[in-house]
C-alpha cells in the first residue's frame, strides 16, 4: 500500500492533460504539414503559370516573325514582276494596286539614289519628291537583303508606319528598291485574335523597344518606350520574366521573348493581385484546418471528462485485486477499452486463485520448451557446448562436434578442439577465452578449424558464463560452421573492389570532358552547358548497353546503332552500317562511343544529318598487315552541306583524336573534304575481342 501511495504522489500528468496533449501532438503536425502542402502547391501553380505564360510569349514572338516574314515574301514576289525589268512602270503600279499589300498600306518603287518612282498612294505619274530615308535604301541595295524598320512616323502623312524594304534585281545588279508601309494595325490584330483577358495587357515591341501594339489602351501608348525595367530585361537576354509595373501603373508579373530572326519581342503581363488568388486560396483552407482542429481539442475536453469516472471505478478494482479480495462491481463503463481492462482485471483475480492447480501444468510445459530449443537449434544447425574450466570437462552436441569434422559418437575434448584450430588462429582463441573468463563477458569469437581430411573451415563460436547450483563457473554457448558466409563476404568484397575501379575510371572520364568543355567553350556561350550534358547522355546510353552484357564488352554494331538510331529514317537509307561482328571490350565501348557521339553531334548541327538528303555510312573491317591485326573504323559524310575547314580545333576533334587515340592506342584521321567529312579510326585488335561469323569475312569486308 505504502509503494502504492509513494506511486499516486510521482505521478503530475492527469489523464486529461494526456488526452489534451494527444489532441496537440497529432494536430499541429498536421497543420505543420497541410501549410507546407498548400505552399508547395501554391509555389507549383506559380511555376505552371510562368512556364505556360513563357511558352506563350515564345509562340507569339515567333508570329511575329511569320507575320513579317509574311510581307518580306510577298514583296520578294512582286519584285520579280517582268514589267519592272522592262521598265513597264505603269504596268508594275496597275499590278502593285491590285494586290492586297496596297490596302490599306501602299507600295513604293525608288532608286539605291533615293528618287522615288511610283507610290500606291498617289495616283501615277504624280511627280514625288526624293525619298526621306536615302540610308535605308543604299544599305538595301549594298546588303542585297530586305529590311525591316522600326516603328516610326510618316513625314508626309504624319502617320505611324513601319517599312519593309527589298532589293529589285535587274540584270544581277540592285537595280531599284521596292518598300511597303504597313501601319501597326497589323499587329494589333496578332494581339486582338489571341483574346487577352482583359486585365492582362499584351504588347509587341520593335527592336527599339518600342510600342508598335498594345491589348489595352492602344491609342494612348503606341509610339512610346516599353518601361526601363523591360528595356533592361530584353537587354540582357533575349526571354525571361520579371516583376515590373505598366506604363499605366499597376504592378504586374511580365513575361516577355523576342522572335530570333527580326529582333522583334512579344511582351504579357499578368497583374499581381489575380496571381495572389492562388495564396489566398491556400490561406482560406488553412484557415479551415485551425478551425477544425479547435473543434478537436475541445472535443477532447469533453471527452477527458467522461474519461475520469471509467476510470475511478477502474481504480476502485484494481484495489480490490491487491487486497486479493473478489471484484464485486462488474457494470459496464460504457467504454468498451475500460470494459476490456476491467474484464481482465476479473480474470486476473480467477487466474491467482487457479495459479497452484497450474503450477504442476508449467512444469510440464518447461520441459516441452526444452525440447523445442533442441528442435531449433537443429533446425539453424547450431551446435551446443558447455566448457568447465576447473575441471576441464567439456560437453558437446553431434552438430557442434559436426562442425569441427567429427562424427557423432566420436571422442572430442577441449583439446582435441584446441589441436584443429589454424595455427594462426590460435593463439587469438586463446586470449579470448582468457579475458571472457576473467572479465566474467560474453565470449564471441571467428576462427578457422581443419578438418581430419585438412580442409579448411570457419567456425563462429558464441558464450555465455554461467553458475551452476553448487557455484560452479562455467562456459555454456554455441558453435556455427559460417565457412558458406566468409566466402561470400570475400566475394562481395571482391565484386566491390572492381566496382570502385569502374567507378573511378568512369569518374576520371567525366571530369576529362567536364575539362575540355570548358576550355574548348566561350565563357559566355550558353551552349556549353548543354553540350556537356548531352556527352554524359550518351556515355550514360553507352553504360545501359554495357550493363545489358554484365560488362562483358559489346558488339561494334551495336555500339554505332546505340549512338545513330535517333537520327536514322523510316526506310533505314540515311544510315548504313557495314562490317564483320567485332566484339569491343567494355574500354573500347566507353571510348569509340564518346568518339561517334561527337562525330554525329556534328554531323546533326553542320554535317549532312543537319539536310533532309544527307547520309552518313560507315563501314569498318579487320585489317592484316605486316603488324599486328587492327581495326579499321571509317565513318563518311555525303549529301550534306558544302565542308569548310575549321579555323581552330573544337572539343569534339580534340575528343576523338587525344581521348579515342590515348585510351585505345590507335590512329585518328580527320578529313574535311567539301563533299563531306571523313574520319578513319585505326586502332590495334589487343583493344576488343573478335567474334566473325565466318574466317573470310574479315577480308571481305572492308572500308573504303
Amino acid at each position: 500500500m505504502k509503494a502504492a501511495r509513494d506511486l499516486s504522489q510521482g505521478a503530475r500528468t492527469s489523464l486529461r492533460q494526456v488526452l489534451w496533449g494527444l489532441v496537440l501532438v497529432l494536430a499541429l503536425p498536421t497543420m505543420l504539414v497541410a501549410a507546407a502542402g498548400l505552399y508547395s502547391a501554391y509555389r507549383s501553380e506559380r511555376r505552371a503559370i510562368d512556364l505556360r505564360m513563357q511558352e506563350t510569349a515564345r509562340a507569339l514572338s515567333l508570329s511575329l516573325d511569320r507575320e513579317i516574314e509574311k510581307f518580306v515574301v510577298a514583296l520578294q514576289v512582286l519584285s520579280r514582276a517582268p514589267s519592272l525589268a522592262r521598265g513597264e512602270f505603269d504596268v508594275f503600279y496597275r499590278l502593285a494596286e491590285s494586290t492586297n499589300l496596297a490596302d490599306p498600306s501602299w507600295v513604293a518603287l525608288s532608286e539605291p539614289g533615293g528618287r522615288i518612282i511610283l507610290n500606291t498612294r498617289v495616283p501615277y505619274g504624280v511627280i514625288l519628291a526624293d525619298s526621306k530615308r536615302p540610308d535605308v535604301l543604299r544599305r538595301v541595295a549594298e546588303t542585297r537583303k530586305p529590311y525591316v524598320s522600326d516603328l516610326y512616323v510618316g513625314s508626309l502623312t504624319g502617320q505611324r508606319l513601319i517599312t519593309i524594304d527589298v532589293p529589285v534585281m535587274v540584270d544581277d545588279r540592285v537595280a531599284y528598291v521596292l518598300s511597303l508601309g504597313i501601319t501597326p494595325d497589323v499587329f494589333q490584330n496578332i494581339i486582338r485574335d489571341q483574346r487577352v483577358a482583359d486585365h492582362w495587357n499584351a504588347a509587341v515591341l520593335d527592336r527599339s523597344r518600342i510600342l508598335v501594339a498594345r491589348s489595352r489602351a492602344p491609342e494612348r501608348f503606341v509610339g512610346q518606350p516599353a518601361s526601363a525595367n523591360v528595356q533592361e530585361a530584353l537587354a540582357a537576354q533575349p526571354e525571361g520574366l520579371l516583376r515590373s509595373v505598366t506604363l499605366d501603373g499597376i504592378p504586374v508579373r511580365t513575361y516577355f521573348s523576342q522572335s530570333p530572326t527580326y529582333g522583334w519581342s512579344f511582351v504579357i503581363s499578368i497583374p499581381e493581385t489575380e496571381l495572389a488568388k492562388s495564396a489566398q486560396r491556400s490561406l482560406f483552407w488553412l484557415t479551415i484546418l485551425g478551425a477544425v482542429i479547435l473543434g478537436g481539442i475541445l472535443l477532447a475536453v469533453l471527452l477527458s471528462r467522461s474519461i475520469s469516472k471509467p476510470v475511478d471505478r477502474l481504480v476502485t478494482a484494481a484495489q480490490s485485486l491487491g487486497r486479493g479480495s473478489e471484484i464485486t462491481d462488474r457494470a459496464t463503463t460504457r467504454v468498451l477499452e475500460f470494459d476490456t481492462i476491467k474484464k481482465a482485471l476479473v480474470e486476473a483475480a480467477t487466474g491467482i486463485r487457479k495459479h497452484e492447480r497450474e503450477r504442476e501444468e508449467v512444469l510440464a510445459h518447461m520441459a516441452e520448451s526444452e525440447a523445442r530449443l533442441r528442435l531449433a537449434l537443429n533446425a539453424g544447425h547450431l551446435g551446443s557446448w558447455e566448457l568447465v574450466p576447473s575441471t576441464g570437462v567439456f560437453t558437446t552436441s553431434a552438430i557442434c562436434r559436426a562442425n569441427f569434422g567429427r562424427g557423432p559418437d566420436e571422442p572430442f575434448s577441449y583439446a582435441d578442439l584446441v589441436a584443429s584450430i589454424h595455427p594462426a588462429d590460435r593463439a587469438g582463441q586463446a586470449e579470448a577465452v582468457a579475458q571472457a573468463l576473467a572479465n566474467r563477458a560474453d565470449l564471441h569469437m571467428e576462427y578457422r578449424v581443419l578438418w581430419p581430411d585438412s580442409s579448411e573451415h570457419w567456425i563462429r563460436v558464441s558464450g555465455r558464463m554461467r553458475n551452476g547450483p553448487d557455484g560452479q563457473l562455467s562456459i555454456v554457448g554455441v558453435s556455427q560452421d559460417i565457412t558458406e558466409r566468409r566466402l561470400a563476404e570475400e566475394r562481395q568484397a571482391l565484386l566491390l573492389h572492381e566496382l570502385n575501379h569502374r567507378v573511378k575510371n568512369t569518374l576520371a572520364t567525366v571530369q576529362s570532358i567536364a575539362s575540355l568543355t570548358r576550355r574548348s567553350a566561350d565563357n559566355s556561350d550558353p551552349a556549353a552547358w548543354n553540350a556537356f550534358m548531352d556527352r554524359l547522355h550518351g556515355m550514360a546510353k553507352t553504360h545501359d548497353l554495357l550493363t545489358a552484357t554484365h560488362w562483358q564488352g559489346a558488339l561494334l554494331e551495336d555500339v554505332l546503332k546505340n549512338e545513330l538510331e535517333p537520327y536514322q529514317d523510316g526506310m533505314r537509307q540515311r544510315i548504313r552500317l557495314r562490317g564483320p561482328r567485332i566484339n569491343l571490350q567494355p574500354g573500347a565501348v566507353l571510348a569509340l562511343g564518346l568518339a561517334v557521339h561527337e562525330l554525329a553531334t556534328n554531323a546533326v548541327k553542320y554535317g549532312s544529318l543537319s539536310v533532309p538528303d544527307g547520309k552518313v555510312h560507315v563501314m569498318w573491317a579487320v585489317t592484316s598487315g605486316s603488324g599486328q591485326p587492327a581495326l579499321l573504323v571509317e565513318w563518311v559524310e555525303s549529301g550534306g552541306p558544302l565542308v569548310k575547314k575549321p579555323e581552330r580545333q573544337g572539343f569534339g576533334s580534340k575528343l576523338i583524336q587525344r581521348g579515342l587515340a590515348q585510351q585505345l592506342g590507335g590512329e585518328i584521321k580527320l578529313d574535311f573534304a567539301p563533299a563531306g567529312i571523313r574520319c578513319v579510326i585505326t586502332f590495334p585488335i589487343s583493344t576488343m575481342t573478335s567474334d566473325q561469323t565466318g574466317p573470310g569475312e574479315a577480308q571481305e569486308r572492308y572500308a573504303s
